[in-house]
């Protein structure tokens, strides 16, 4: 069970050991950062940085800031729906010039070829359900069978 100290306010070296963490420092090089004058081997350092993350406030204040970083690099990354269907539309209909490179390397813009385009217009027409291949066989009635082969 984690202990807690006192106040449910981090210390000044509390802090700066969850900035180094999230820095991407490993435990032992956050410590010692946030420890300067803590001279003990590298093995006790090892056992004072994993109790020191383990304790209550020091692991919340972590993961509210490893949250917040994870927030805003999802949020940049990933994109909307709207974003994507505009995409789209714009390949489709060939409104834009993506940038591309020839053999050497040079970048110039092109517009999407015929098979972008339709592949465009597939994904937009799936989003759509303009297209079927569901055919409904629900019938009410009797149902005659001919046997017409001779």
């Amino acid at each position: 069970m984690p202990k807690e100290s006192g106040s449910d306010r981090l210390t000044e070296n509390q802090e700066n050991y969850v900035l180094e963490l999230i820095k991407g420092k490993s435990q032992r090089e956050a410590y010692r950062i946030a420890y300067p004058n803590c001279k003990a081997a590298d093995n006790i350092v090892d056992v004072k940085a994993s109790n020191l993350l383990n304790l209550d406030k020091v692991r919340v204040r972590f993961e509210e800031l490893q949250g917040r970083i994870r927030k805003k690099a999802e949020k940049g990354a990933v994109a909307t729906a709207e974003e994507v269907l505009e995409e789209l539309t714009n390949i489709a209909l060939g409104r834009k010039e993506y940038p591309t490179h020839d053999m050497f390397g040079n970048e110039f813009k092109k517009k999407t070829t015929v098979n972008e385009r339709l592949k465009a217009l597939e994904l937009l027409g799936k989003h759509h359900k303009a297209f079927t291949d569901n055919v409904n066989l629900n019938h009410q009635g009797a149902i005659q069978i001919v046997d017409d082969i001779e």
